[in-house]
């Protein structure tokens, strides 16, 4: 491990998601015992306090730094820029800004999320466009998705670069050696899907990478690719979509388990096997989604998050620190 690891600090929005600030305070308390991470909650005090009495959470060897506003999720990026810069989101942006290492994490606002990052932590020199990475469990791998959101108007120069930054977090955080990187189109041969899927095809296929090509929405399912490059219209459509199917999917299993007497009696033999694939897909094990092409680690975790989900995705923090990620993305762009 990077012996500077954990005296970076993982700075957490403690007032962004739905459960705030309770589970995000339970959650990066755990965090900085179990992992011996040093924790900056930044949020109001009093609310901290209080939601660390009542989760039991100590705040011992935690900073807390306080904000005075709050950002809702239907914000809009460019009012809390100008209007909110005492937000917990602004400022715990700012202070990864100023320390140059550690890592911010919030389950708030996502284009608030960006649009601070952008402005007071800055992309890296050469990105022309950050993206969000996000990995997508299948049965024995699992897949980085990007662009999953941050930017539904791309040009194939962007998609190039998320190619690039894709590679690199799947060598680093996923651990996959040389990774395939596939197109999502609308067909597999190079001439097919609209004038930006052609010509970032061309240049995908000029990269140093292990491209193969284009790929269709199913072949995510089947492994083709490790690391699947999108648009972030069409990556948070899939997203979305894998969200849904992976909820109603395990509905399903539970209706058709609870059916009758005799269901219920398989389902007991069953349920430590469907609990195990029920882990694999559930989000909180993941943490969160990582913000690529910024020049800090910047980890967004889903709106939903609870204390595990945070936990996690100060682990997933730590990794991006440990790894020196950003310093291999910016080496990746130079060349």
């Amino acid at each position: 491990m990077n012996k500077n690891s954990n005296r970076c600090p993982i700075v957490v929005d403690a007032m962004g998601g739905d459960f705030a600030p309770e589970e995000i305070v339970k959650g990066a308390a755990c965090a900085s015992a179990d992992l011996g991470l040093k924790i900056i909650l930044v949020g109001n005090q009093k609310k901290i306090k209080e939601a660390a009495e009542i989760s039991g959470s100590s705040l011992e060897g935690i900073d807390v730094v306080s904000s005075t506003q709050e950002v809702k999720m239907d914000d809009h990026p460019s009012e809390v820029i100008k209007n909110k810069k005492q937000s917990s989101v602004y400022i715990g942006t700012q202070i990864l800004a100023e320390n140059k290492c550690g890592a911010f994490l919030s389950a708030g606002n996502t284009g608030a999320v960006l649009a601070c990052s952008l402005f007071n932590i800055k992309r890296i020199e050469g990105i022309l466009r950050p993206a969000i990475a996000i990995v997508v469990p299948l049965a024995e791998k699992k897949v980085v998705l990007i662009d999953a959101g941050a930017n539904v108007d791309c040009k194939p120069r962007y998609l190039k670069q998320f190619a690039i930054m894709g590679k690199v977090y799947s060598e680093n955080i996923i651990g996959v050696s040389n990774p395939s990187v596939g197109l999502i189109n609308v067909g597999t041969e190079g001439k097919k899907g609209n004038k930006m899927a052609v010509e970032a095809f061309q240049m995908l296929k000029d990269l140093n990478i292990n491209f193969i090509g284009n790929i269709e929405g199913r072949d995510i399912f089947n492994g083709k690719a490790d690391v699947v490059v999108c648009d972030g219209f069409v990556g948070n459509v899939l997203l979305k979509s894998i969200e849904g199917i992976v909820n109603l999917f395990f509905s399903e299993i539970k209706g058709v388990l609870t059916h009758s007497f005799l269901t219920k009696l398989s389902a007991l033999g069953l349920k430590k096997s469907f609990l195990n694939m029920k882990k694999k897909f559930d989000y909180e094990e993941y943490g969160g989604a990582q913000l690529l092409g910024v020049n800090g680690i910047v980890i967004i975790s889903h709106g939903s998050s609870k204390s595990k989900a945070i936990f996690n995705a100060a682990k997933v923090a730590q990794d991006g620190v440990r790894t020196n990620l950003v310093e291999k993305i910016k080496n990746e762009v130079k060349d």
